[in-house]
C-alpha cells in the first residue's frame, strides 16, 4: 500500500497539468500514487497523463466524464486509490519541493491521524502578492494530535480539500465524499471536521495555488452561485443531526454566513433576478 495516493483532477486545465504531474514526481518522497483524473482516453489531457504513466508505473489514470463535475472527478479518483491517505492536487496548481516528505514526516511524529492540515500559497495568475490564507487558523491549534474540539474554529470551511491530507479509511467507514455542484469543498471540509476523532497539523506550506481572474466560474456571475447556500445547508443539516455541541456549531455557523455574506455582496457573483432570490433562502437557512 503505498503512503499517499494523490488525486488530480485535469479538466479544463490540461495546458498546466504536466507541472502539476511533475511537481508530484519530482518530490524527494517517492512511496506514492498518483492518479490524473481526466475527461475521456482523447483528450488532451490524458495525453499527457498517459506520457507520464508510460514513464512511471506509479501514474495511473482514470476518467470521468466533464458532466461529473469537480465532485465526479475527485470522487472517481477516490474510488480508485489505495494508498493510506489521499491528497488532492487541483491540475493547475502545484506540489512544493519536499512537500511530501514533510507531509509524511508529520504524520509520523502525530501517529494515525484522520486529517492533517497544512498550509497553502494563493499565487496569482496577473499581478497580486502571494499569501498564505491558512496560517492564521493554523497557528492557533495545539500541537501534536488533538480532537477538534480543542480548535473549534476548524470548521473546515475555510480549508480547501487539498490543503489537507486525509487517511483513505476514514473517508471510507464514514462515507465522505464530494456532492455535485460548485462549492463541493465547503460541504466535504466541513462534514470531514465534524467526523474527525484525531487532527493535526504542519505549519509550512505544501501546495503552491495558482488563482486565475479568469476561467474560474466561482468569480462568475450566475445561478451556480446558489450552490453555496447547498453547501451551507448540508453541512449545518449534518452537523446538526451529528449532535455537534454549541461550542463547535456557532463557528461553523459564523463561518459559513460569513462565505454566504461574502458572495452576497459581492458586485458582480449574483445576477440582477438571481441576487433577491439568493437574500431569500440565505435569510430562510439563517433562521432556521
Amino acid at each position: 500500500m503505498p503512503r499517499f495516493s494523490i488525486i488530480v483532477p485535469s479538466h479544463g486545465v490540461a495546458g498546466r497539468l504536466s507541472q502539476a504531474l511533475d511537481s508530484v514526481l519530482g518530490q524527494s518522497f517517492g512511496d506514492f500514487e498518483l492518479i490524473p483524473v481526466c475527461d475521456g482516453p482523447d483528450c488532451a489531457a490524458a495525453d499527457v497523463a498517459g506520457e507520464r504513466a508510460e514513464r512511471d508505473s506509479r501514474v495511473t489514470p482514470v476518467h470521468s466524464p466533464p458532466s461529473a463535475g469537480l465532485a465526479g472527478a475527485r470522487n472517481t479518483g477516490m474510488r480508485a486509490a489505495t494508498g493510506a491517505y489521499l491528497l488532492f492536487l487541483d491540475g493547475d496548481d502545484v506540489l512544493v519541493p519536499g512537500a511530501l516528505a514533510a507531509l509524511d514526516a508529520r504524520l509520523a511524529d502525530t501517529g494515525g491521524v484522520d486529517v492533517l492540515y497544512f498550509e497553502y500559497e494563493r499565487v496569482p495568475w496577473w499581478e497580486g502578492e502571494t499569501t498564505n490564507p491558512a496560517a492564521p487558523l493554523l497557528a492557533k491549534t495545539p500541537d501534536g494530535a488533538f480532537a477538534p474540539d480543542r480548535a473549534p474554529h476548524l470548521t473546515g470551511v475555510h480549508l480547501p480539500a487539498w490543503s489537507a491530507v486525509h487517511r483513505r479509511t476514514f473517508l471510507g467507514e464514514r462515507g465522505l465524499d464530494f456532492t455535485d455542484g460548485h462549492f463541493t469543498d465547503v460541504g466535504f471540509g466541513a462534514r470531514v471536521a465534524v467526523r474527525a476523532e484525531r487532527v493535526a497539523v504542519l505549519r509550512s506550506v505544501a501546495v503552491r495555488h495558482r488563482a486565475r481572474r479568469q476561467g474560474n466560474r466561482l468569480n462568475l456571475p450566475g445561478e451556480h452561485h446558489m450552490d453555496l447556500l447547498d453547501q451551507a445547508e448540508l453541512a449545518l443539516t449534518y452537523a446538526t443531526e451529528r449532535g455537534l455541541p454549541p461550542e463547535r456549531l456557532g463557528p461553523l455557523f459564523e463561518q459559513l454566513f460569513a462565505a454566504v455574506l461574502k458572495t452576497a455582496t459581492h458586485p458582480r457573483r449574483l445576477t440582477r433576478p438571481g441576487r433577491r432570490a439568493f437574500y431569500r433562502r440565505a435569510g430562510r437557512l439563517y433562521r432556521r
